[in-house]
């Protein structure tokens, strides 16, 4: 606890041609960074095939609708990369040869569809009206036709001799265009220009409007079954070819290519996976090498020399929400206090007292259990929506409502002075612990005498002034907080110019943790905000003349409350504690574990 936790360093010995089924199944786990040792000489398994895998990613640009119509699969064993590759283009080829003449037909189909949908509308709204489509339809061998639609604003100058004949339309403007056509094909040009479609009337488009639309219902028909089998054919040619699994063994390699590369050399025949891992007792890791079938051995060693781990943040479950804001910062270094225990205590009554109403804090907490499982910020909710709750209780507020439940505390609106006072209260104590926890970590790097020599005086001056401003102490304790501070410093640089510097950092960081303790008097400001907005609400409602217009005002007042204050109270909580209460200790120093991301998901398949 108030500490993040290092990863280890994994060390995996496996057969050369089996690394990239190693290091994939490893990553599938989520738990392993790879990193080779320093000086060490590197292997590059598939390097050499980079030529292969920039045509395989070419023909995945033209084939992968096809290919990822079936589930990707792999095999219990990997063979060597060249091998696979090799197998798998020379399969590709062979598939095309027999798969391209589908894919013309189907392409032709498809696009065929597209434009018999837009004929269908634009005919369907020509229906009724005085536009003879038959006397279009006839014209030529000299004269021909096309259907055009544009965006509202688009003026494409079409030729004098084109005829343009508006078509009602909704959100574009849809023409039906005659003339000449050298001169159509000039209009099309233009329209194109202006960013809109050319929709071709095919030559066995005849008849009225009514007749052209059966045609194109029937021919729509045949090319739907066209299409359907297209697509069969397709798929029974990729499971003759067995394209499934030689397709899911180069997709791992280019996803090794790519976010791999290079792995340590044993010998010729072996290979070290070697990187960090936050498994810290291996036994995920062991689990996929053995699920893999792959001939490997794993040890969990120490950190090579000058190896800096990652840090990571090892918290229970309910405590990770409150992650969000120690990673603002970064990750916190080995010798860092993790402070996320503390923000499960310090966000909620921040959030609450700037929040405090009993139903409101319900609708938050309602609002986060709902969301908890699409969002884990969500859970943010429940714990301060549970603090508003609390807090309500204490100011006797249930949806703005000061009438309704008795104040266990006060009615901020009543003792304004007080609910001002108390944060202030709060950032002393919670700045002093910040000062508190840089002693800490002062003790982890070995400095704790440089801390006790400085920073406690700082500390001690700092509570007795602010003790000598609220009546509580006289003025002799700052001299002695002032007095520690300085032959402190003395001691340390062992200078009188080191003490007169010091004098300075004093007077810079005193103002500074001045300021951070004034900034918390913004929390009692709020909530008084929050408690007069919540007010106006209930003065409107009571000033409504009927009950049904009050409690719509009730309802619709407090929905804005909720909304508004909410996302005012929440960027005041984070900026108080990235700000205020990190600012004394937190420098997120530490390394980011980036786990390796998985390779793509496919299922166990046999040759």
């Amino acid at each position: 606890m108030l500490r993040p936790t290092s990863t280890r360093w994994f060390e995996v010995l496996c057969p050369r041609s089996e690394s990239v089924r190693a290091v994939a199944e490893l990553a599938r786990t989520g738990a392993v960074q790879t990193e080779v040792r320093p000086r060490a000489m590197e292997d590059f398994p598939v390097r050499h095939l980079e030529q292969g895998l920039a045509q395989f990613k070419t023909l995945y640009v033209r084939y992968g609708p096809y290919w990822e119509r079936g589930r990707l699969k792999r095999t219990p064993l990997v063979e060597p990369p060249d091998l696979v590759l090799r197998r798998a283009l020379a399969r590709i080829d062979a598939w095309r040869r027999e798969a391209d003449p589908l894919i013309d037909i189907l392409q032709a189909s498809e696009e065929e569809l597209v434009r018999l949908r837009w004929l269908a509308r634009i005919l369907g709204r020509i229906g009724g009206s005085s536009l003879d489509f038959s006397l279009i339809s006839e014209s030529g061998p000299v004269l021909g036709s096309f259907c055009a639609i544009l965006p509202r604003d688009a003026d494409p100058r079409l030729p004098d001799c084109v005829i343009p004949r508006t078509v009602p339309w909704e959100e574009e403007r849809c023409y039906m265009l005659l003339g000449p056509e050298d001169a159509l094909e000039q209009a099309k040009h233009q329209i194109k220009g202006a960013k809109g479609r050319v929709i071709e009337r095919p030559p066995w488009l005849k008849g009225s409007a009514s007749q052209a639309l059966s045609r194109i219902s029937a021919r729509r028909e045949l090319l739907s079954v066209r299409r359907v089998r297209l697509y069969a054919e397709l798929d029974s040619l990729s499971h003759e070819y067995d394209l499934d699994l030689v397709l899911g063994e180069v997709v791992w390699l280019d996803w090794f290519a790519s976010h791999v590369g290079g792995l340590e050399v044993a010998s010729d025949h072996l290979v070290w996976i070697t990187g960090w891992t936050n498994d810290l007792s291996g036994r995920s890791l062991t689990q996929a090498l053995d699920r893999s079938g792959t001939r490997a051995l794993l040890r969990l060693a120490p950190a090579p020399t000058g190896g800096r781990p990652p840090q990571i943040l090892d918290n229970p479950s309910w405590l990770r929400p409150f992650e969000i804001f120690t990673r603002a910062l970064g990750v916190p270094g080995r010798d860092e206090t993790d402070p996320t225990p503390l923000l499960a205590v310090v966000v909620p009554l921040l959030f609450g007292y700037m929040f405090g109403d009993l139903g409101q804090g319900l609708v938050l907490l309602a609002g986060g259990w709902w969301l908890r499982r699409r969002f884990e910020v969500a859970r943010l909710l429940i714990a301060g929506g549970a603090s508003a709750m609390l807090f309500g209780l204490l100011f006797g507020s249930l949806f703005g409502r000061k009438d309704l439940i008795p104040a266990l505390w006060l009615h901020p609106l009543q003792e304004p002075l007080r609910v001002l006072l108390v944060p202030l209260v709060f950032a002393v104590l919670l700045l002093s612990l910040g000062q508190l926890l840089s002693g800490l970590q002062a003790l982890r790097r070995g400095e704790l005498t440089h801390w006790l020599l400085m920073d406690a005086g700082f500390i001690s001056l700092y509570l007795a002034l602010v003790a000598f401003v609220f009546g509580m102490t006289p003025y002799w304790p700052m001299w002695i907080g002032l007095s520690w501070y300085l032959l402190g410093s003395l001691l340390v640089d062992r200078r009188f110019l080191g003490t007169l510097a010091a004098l300075a950092h004093l007077a810079e960081s005193g103002l500074q943790l001045l300021v951070n303790t004034l900034s918390f008097a913004r929390v009692g400001a709020f909530a008084l905000a929050h408690a007069a907005l919540s007010a106006v609400v209930v003065t409107m409602a009571d000033a409504a003349g009927s009950l049904v217009a009050a409690t719509l005002i009730m309802i619709l007042g407090n929905l804005v409350v909720i909304l508004l204050e909410g996302l005012v109270v929440s960027v005041q909580t984070t900026r108080l504690v990235l700000f205020e209460f990190f600012n004394r200790f937190l420098r997120g120093t530490g390394r980011i574990f980036r786990p390796l991301p998985a390779p793509p998901a496919l299922v166990t398949g046999t040759t």
